[in-house]
C-alpha cells in the first residue's frame, strides 16, 4: 500500500478533515488554555446542550447557537491544568450518568513550539442495559453509516429497547421509529433489531 503524499494545500485538508469529523458519531471538543471553544462537532454541540439544559429543553435548541461548555468539565479542564507537569497525564473522566453523558479529557502537548489544549470526548447515551460499556471501533465505524436520528434508534435498539419506548424517549410516532429502524437495517446490511444489537455490543 503506497504511503501517504503529503498535500499541497493544507488549508483544503483541514477543511475536508472538519467536513468528515462532523459526521463521527462521538462528540469531539477542542479547547484552548483558557478554556474557550476553539472546535467542536455536531455531536459534541448536543451533548453540551443536555449537559446545560436538560434532554427536553435541549430538543428544542439549535444546540451550536446555544453552545457553552458544561460547567463540570470547565472544572475538571482546571483540575487536570493545574496537575499538569509539560507532560500528558492520564485523562480525567467526568461523568453524569443519570442523564448518560460521559466526557474524557486530555491535556494535550503537541510540542514544537505550539500551544497546548484540551481533547474532550463526549458520549451523550441515556443510561440502561450496559450502556456504560464503551463503544467499541467498530461500532463506531457502523454508527458512522447512519444519520444522527438513525443513530439515536441503533444506540437504543442496542439496549434492548422496544419500538414504543425508543419512540416514548425520543418523543417521535412508533410509525417514525419504525421507519428509521427500517434504514438502519439496509444501511448496516441486517434483518432484525436482535442482530443490530449483536453488532453495536460487540
Amino acid at each position: 500500500m503506497p504511503g501517504l503524499t503529503p498535500p499541497a494545500q493544507p488549508v483544503a485538508l483541514l477543511a475536508h478533515t472538519l467536513a468528515m469529523l462532523e459526521e463521527v458519531p462521538v462528540g469531539l471538543l477542542l479547547l484552548d488554555p483558557g478554556l474557550e471553544p476553539l472546535w467542536c462537532n455536531a455531536e459534541a454541540a448536543r451533548a453540551c446542550a443536555v449537559w446545560n439544559h436538560g434532554e427536553r429543553r435541549a430538543a428544542a435548541l439549535r444546540a451550536r447557537r446555544a453552545f457553552r461548555v458544561p460547567a463540570p468539565l470547565l472544572d475538571a479542564c482546571r483540575a487536570l491544568a493545574d496537575g499538569a507537569t509539560g507532560r500528558a497525564g492520564p485523562p480525567q473522566v467526568v461523568s453524569d450518568h443519570a442523564r448518560g453523558l460521559h466526557a474524557r479529557i486530555r491535556w494535550h502537548t503537541p510540542g514544537g513550539g505550539q500551544p497546548a489544549a484540551f481533547h474532550i470526548h463526549l458520549d451523550y447515551r441515556r443510561p440502561r442495559g450496559d450502556r456504560h460499556r464503551p463503544l467499541s471501533p467498530g461500532a463506531v465505524a457502523l454508527l458512522g453509516r447512519l444519520t444522527e436520528r438513525e443513530r439515536e434508534v441503533a444506540m437504543r435498539v442496542r439496549e434492548g429497547l422496544r419500538t414504543t419506548e425508543i419512540a416514548a424517549e425520543l418523543r417521535r410516532s412508533p410509525l417514525t421509529i419504525k421507519t428509521q429502524l427500517a434504514a438502519v437495517f439496509a444501511k448496516l446490511g441486517v434483518h432484525g433489531r436482535t442482530r443490530v444489537a449483536a453488532l453495536l455490543n460487540r
